[in-house]
């Protein structure tokens, strides 16, 4: 054998060895990916749609003098109901300025094939208008899901607010608000009860003023991108307009009429902070309310395949135990 042929064959071997410390590596990083890693997050699409009925785009409130402004919803209802079943009306998330109905029909699909008719309204964001119209906006939503129990086949005094991220605000404003008749605005079926039996929270804020938020928000308000929450509340800081914010906060409005509440919230984006402040005023009214905690999930962990059935379930056994207690 001549030094050439020498040479290439330990050239194959390097590269042989080489080859296979690189796939066993790889194989080492997939075995210790932890789960919920961003890389094996799978978004859930819209497509469990057996046993159910969808309806989109069915105007349910005007919110201009002349009637040109109108909002949509989209329902999910089970295909086989043959009395009167719950309702769930559904707000999404975006941080009060961006989203759509649709983001929540895999959850809603998911639901309404659980018995559920889920009911999931646009709501005005607040680069066209800003607190309260999104408030008045759910309001007119849940109105409207009682106005037409009937025609949907649902329970009028068995009607549940959802939300998740802002849209966990506003389910929990409702709830806290519920009764009260305030923040009704100035839509449709005015005549009709905007009250929750019960509400379920993902992630959202229950009290704006909470110390860290506030220092985030008036952080971000010497910055060129700002903050959400300031579009939101009519451009104020919490320096600047420290009754807005308490007004905005749900937890302000808690009391003894506030309905059972289930807080979701996911182990990695600060779990319990959100609503600390509010369940104890539930407690003091001795309100049904429950904390669930995901292992190892995001925000908004309900898009992923990994927390989806867990966030399922959860909202359907607090419902069940619920509406069945009534």
């Amino acid at each position: 054998m001549n030094r050439l042929q020498h040479g290439l064959i330990l050239l194959a071997i390097t590269c042989s060895l080489l080859l296979t410390n690189e796939r066993t590596n790889q194989s080492l990083v997939a075995q210790t990916q932890p789960t919920g890693s961003r890389e094996s997050r799978i978004k859930v699409r819209p497509e469990m749609t057996d046993g159910i009925i969808s309806e989109g785009s069915i105007i349910f409130n005007y919110v201009d003098q002349k009637r040109r402004r109108r909002l949509s919803l989209d329902v999910y209802r089970p295909k086989d109901s043959t009395g009167q079943s719950p309702a769930i009306v559904m707000y999404f998330g975006g941080g009060w300025q961006n989203g759509r109905p649709a983001l929540f029909a895999p959850l809603a699909q998911a639901l309404a094939q659980k018995g559920y008719v889920c009911i999931v309204p646009e709501y005005r964001l607040s680069g066209e208008a800003p607190f309260p119209a999104a408030v008045h906006d759910a309001k007119a939503a849940i109105r409207w899901t009682r106005k037409h129990a009937k025609r949907f086949k649902i329970d009028p005094n068995k009607i549940a607010s959802l939300g998740g991220s802002a849209g966990g605000h506003l389910a929990g404003f409702i709830a806290t608000t519920t009764g009260s008749g305030k923040f009704e605005g100035t839509g449709e079926h005015r005549e009709t009860s905007s009250a929750v039996q019960a509400a379920i929270v993902m992630c959202g804020p229950m009290d704006l003023l909470n110390p860290k938020s506030v220092e985030r928000v008036n952080a971000a308000a010497k910055s060129r991108a700002g903050h959400a929450m300031i579009d939101f509340l009519q451009g104020e800081t919490p320096d600047s307009n420290h009754d807005l914010y308490e007004i905005a906060s749900p937890v302000f409005h808690a009391g003894k009429q506030t309905p059972p509440m289930l807080f979701i919230d996911g182990e990695k984006d600060t779990p319990g902070t959100r609503s600390e402040q509010l369940r104890e005023v539930l407690n003091t009214h001795q309100i049904p309310n429950r904390l669930v905690i995901l292992p190892q999930a995001p925000h908004p962990f309900w898009v992923y395949q990994q927390w989806f059935h867990p966030t399922v379930e959860a909202v359907d056994s607090f419902l069940r135990q619920q509406f069945e207690d009534e």
